[in-house]
């Protein structure tokens, strides 16, 4: 009743005195309310809904030994398609590799420092697999070499337990999963992907994660397992709305902890992003496409909004044609915009971050070219309203 009375009367202000400075303040009070949308100060609907997002980590090696390497010919085939985003300021949070594995899942190392079976596991604290099915959704951990659903052991061949965090969280009490979340890499459909969970977790054993060893032949196994066991989910990703996400736990102690992340899929616009991302981005990013609470520390990360699509808004006219396409996006000098030919009069206008008029141009037909080298680098966005279509939006990034 309070939050009802206090919006009430600043609509009341607002149209009183028609002040900006007003309706700054209703969209202040409306982020109060505990959505993880509000949460991050964007709308969830900038982001894309993948049907599927399919999640490999890889083991111990840092950005440049994996990116431009001789011996890692798949990974820089992939980083450099149309559909794959590369992260080139992607880190993880810590050594050894388990605490690595618990950021990513839980949103927190869960006070776990080294590679041991944690002491005091079966944990409670919130987790991507119950957040995904509390809300009616789906995860699964596929590891290879794991016997059988629910193996809680150690080790068995060359998996590591330390390498699958979902096996912290089986059991009945709070947040926890089933042990049918935790399977064998036998289980991983060959291709029937649409059988996949919302969102799945994929752990080679050790000698296909390229964790045996710094040098080139770990590398070289690992490059041809994604190649041999994963190739034929992203073709099939790219026509069914599904996701693709490689990233590392950690680098080889010697770099930083910088490491490579590479999101793939029809929703990716491809390109390099300079964004600063680690283990906790990538989580919130992924609570954030299915609109999840928002587990351990991501409630204080920002996701990644520059890599989709404007084509996810779903620009398109009555006939499901697209009303715009926009080239090269990213861009450092210049970027066109190509208009359906049918559009009556339309104006197309350019904002920067902070809601600043950078560019308005009326009247608009067939294809218009603006100069962009003296816009800073970042984010703006843009705007075309029309005559005959929906207002409709996208994003345009700049890196020069």
């Amino acid at each position: 009743m309070i939050f009802i009375i206090r919006t009430a009367l600043i609509l009341r202000f607002a149209a009183m005195v028609r002040s900006c400075f007003a309706l700054i303040l209703l969209a202040f009070l409306l982020r109060s309310l505990p959505t993880s949308a509000q949460q991050s100060g964007k709308s969830a609907s900038t982001l894309p809904l993948p049907d599927h997002v399919v999640v490999l980590i890889l083991e111990n090696h840092h950005y440049t030994s994996i990116i431009g390497s001789a011996d890692a010919p798949y990974i820089n085939a992939l980083a450099n398609d149309p559909n794959a985003a590369l992260f080139t300021n992607s880190f993880a949070i810590t050594h050894p590799s388990q605490p690595n594995y618990l950021a990513l899942f839980s949103g927190s190392t869960q006070g776990v420092a080294d590679d041991s079976v944690p002491h005091n596991y079966p944990f409670i604290t919130p987790n991507l697999a119950r957040e995904l099915m509390d809300a009616s959704r789906s995860f699964a951990t596929y590891s290879e070499d794991l016997p059988y659903a629910g193996y809680d052991g150690a080790t068995y061949g060359n998996y590591a337990r330390k390498h699958n965090p979902v096996a912290n969280w089986v059991g009945t009490g709070t947040n926890q999963v089933p042990d049918t979340v935790n399977r064998p890499f036998t289980d991983f459909p060959s291709s029937d992907f649409a059988q996949l969970p919302t969102v799945a977790f994929i752990v080679p054993n050790q000698s296909n994660d390229m964790h045996t060893s710094t040098g080139s032949a770990s590398i070289i196994a690992g490059d041809n397992w994604l190649h041999s066991h994963l190739d034929t989910y992203l073709q099939w990703a790219l026509s069914h709305n599904s996701l693709f996400i490689l990233t590392f736990d950690e680098d080889d102690d010697h770099h930083d902890n910088q490491v490579t992340t590479i999101f793939y899929g029809p929703m990716v616009q491809g390109g390099q992003y300079a964004d600063l991302v680690d283990h906790y981005t990538m989580l919130r990013t992924i609570e954030e496409l299915y609109s999840l609470p928002l587990a351990g520390n991501t409630a204080s990360y920002s996701p990644i909004y520059d890599c989709w699509r404007s084509a996810g808004l779903k620009n398109l006219n009555s006939s499901g044609e697209s009303l715009l396409s926009v080239f090269p996006n990213p861009t450092s000098e210049t970027a066109t915009f190509r208009f359906n030919n049918r559009l009556g009069g339309h104006t197309l206008s350019i904002t920067d971050l902070h809601g600043h008029a950078l560019y308005k141009h009326n009247t608009l037909s067939g294809t218009l070219t603006i100069p962009v080298s003296a816009y800073p680098d970042g984010l703006y966005f843009y705007s075309v309203t029309s005559t005959d279509a929906s207002p409709y939006f996208g994003r345009l990034i700049v890196r020069h």
